[in-house]
């Protein structure tokens, strides 16, 4: 890469992997087994060029509401992957890369629970580099969550900060992202519910590619982009 401004945080939401099946396969659930290989692919790349926090939006809350052969194969997507990711690879503690898992996990089978237990309590004495997938997720209910737990914590009024409140989201030990990528986007524009609190000085970027298609050359030119831009941070 030409660029030595190598972003610390990347989020991804993985979006177009139902169009893409349907286009290629023409079955839209063919979209998100070659969307599991693309993530792959970008965070191997990720590793390699320096990249030290990867956070990927997989499931929303929303989302639970698709019909059942879907959700059932996004499932065990999430639990194979886990399993030849992390708990049956050394990939991750080679890379001393911690994996963790944001959102309402008590919403998933009990069998995909247990796996990503497993899976964080693998890697969970790795701080630097950090793969971050939203499960059951949606921006706003992390902050109702956040909310909740403030209020069951007696925190006073005098004592809430923006410090505070972040110490009660899933992302609390999480740096805000330095860029976000949205991809299968053409026309629209939007950031669907994905870390809304944390992506307020986030630089924004929309890829009309599906995201069984990105690739790492993408990804690479988007970081080329990234590097040009101002961060001001409201100075």
């Amino acid at each position: 890469m030409k660029t030595t401004k190598i972003p610390n945080h990347i989020a991804i939401q993985m979006d177009g992997n139902r169009r893409w099946g349907e286009k290629n396969k023409g079955n839209m659930l063919a979209g998100h087994i070659e969307g599991a290989k693309t993530l792959k692919k970008i965070l191997d790349h990720c590793l390699k060029i320096g990249v030290k926090i990867v956070t990927v939006y997989a499931l929303s809350i929303e989302n639970l509401n698709r019909g059942q052969n879907e959700l059932k194969l996004h499932f065990k997507l999430h639990e194979r992957y886990i399993r030849r990711w992390i708990l049956n690879s050394d990939t991750f503690v080679k890379n001393k890369m911690r994996f963790r898992v944001l959102g309402r996990k008590e919403l998933l089978p009990k069998q995909e629970q247990e796996l990503i237990k497993k899976a964080e309590e693998k890697t969970k004495m790795f701080n630097e580099r950090m793969f971050n997938v939203c499960i059951c997720y949606n921006g706003h209910d992390e902050i109702v969550d956040a909310v909740k737990k403030i209020i069951r914590d007696k925190v006073m009024a005098k004592d809430i900060t923006r410090e505070r409140i972040k110490q009660y989201l899933y992302t609390k030990d999480i740096p805000p992202p330095d860029m976000m990528i949205k991809t299968g986007m053409n026309p629209e524009k939007r950031i669907s519910g994905f870390l809304l609190w944390d992506i307020s000085y986030t630089e924004l970027f929309f890829s009309s590619t599906l995201w069984p298609d990105f690739s790492p050359h993408e990804l690479d030119n988007l970081i080329e982009e990234y590097s040009k831009r101002e961060r001001r941070f409201g100075r």
